[in-house]
Parts: C-alpha cells; structure tokens; sequence
C-alpha cells in the first residue's frame, strides 16, 4: 500500500542531492523587463502608465467637483465639473455640467458645456448646450443640440 524504501536508499538519495546542489553552480539570468511607467514629469510628481492605458476617470452624478484636472486619459461626467481641465478624451453625460477652461483631444458633448474649449474633435449631442468660446477642427452637431458663443475651426 504504502511505498517502504530502506535506509540505505534514502541516505544514498540525501548523498546524491547534497553532492548535487553543491556541485551546481548559480547562473546568472538577463532578463529585459519592459518598463510599466513612463518616468517623464505630468506635474503630479508621480509616474504614470506609458501610453493611453490609464483606466476612465468618472465624476457621479451627485458629485460635484471644483478645481484643476490633468491626464493623459479620459474624463466621463455625470455631475458637475468647475475649473481647468487638460486631458485626452472627455465625455459630459446627459446629467452632466462642465463649466471651465478646458483642452482636450476629443470631447463629447450630450449635457451642458459653458467656458471656452480647445479641442480636435467636438461632437455635440442633441440634447446638449454649448456655450461659450469654442476652438476645433472637427465638429458634429446632432440635430436639437444647442450651440451658443464664439465657434472658430483651427487650421
């Protein structure tokens, strides 16, 4: 039933590992690990994901938020936001309100925008209310969407 080796085994199986762990000598191992984080400075003193991996940054709705707002990633709001916003991507939800200074790759509007925008791509919902100084080269207004203020295409 059970497996029954002798003595004389057992001690010559030690012997024989002893012998070989001390006759075996380290060797040494390269191994190129890719960097996870990008070391470049982002003003927040801490280092961030390389590319455009970061995970979407969402403000409730219910949440209100004042203040200044950097990244490299994407920004969804559902409540409200006050300030200075620089990111790649934004989307202002149905309940959405965004009121500030703001440049960004790609915005998309389908609650209410005011303040002045810098961005590439803008589309506009149709239940959405831009207002304000608006800077793009792409725009997409959907119909009943409401645009009031300044609009300038970029170059």
């Amino acid at each position: 039933m059970f497996n029954k080796r002798r003595n004389d085994e057992r001690e010559k199986m030690a012997s024989t590992n002893d012998n070989s762990q001390a006759a075996t000598e380290p060797v040494p191992v390269e191994a190129e690990i890719a960097p996870e984080f990008d070391q470049g400075h982002n003003g927040g003193g801490l280092a961030k994901p390389a590319g455009n991996n970061l995970k979407p940054s969402i403000i409730s709705e219910g949440f209100e938020f004042i203040g200044e707002i950097r990244s490299s990633g994407y920004l969804t709001i559902d409540g409200t936001v006050r300030g200075t916003l620089s990111l790649h991507s934004i989307q202002i939800g149905v309940t959405g309100v965004l009121d500030g200074n703001v440049t960004c790759d790609t915005m998309n509007v389908k609650g209410n925008f005011s303040g002045s925008l810098d961005c590439r791509d803008l589309t506009i919902g149709s239940r959405a209310v831009v207002d304000g100084k608006v800077s793009f080269k792409s725009i997409t207004i959907q119909r009943g969407g409401v645009v009031k203020g300044e609009l300038k295409k970029k170059s």
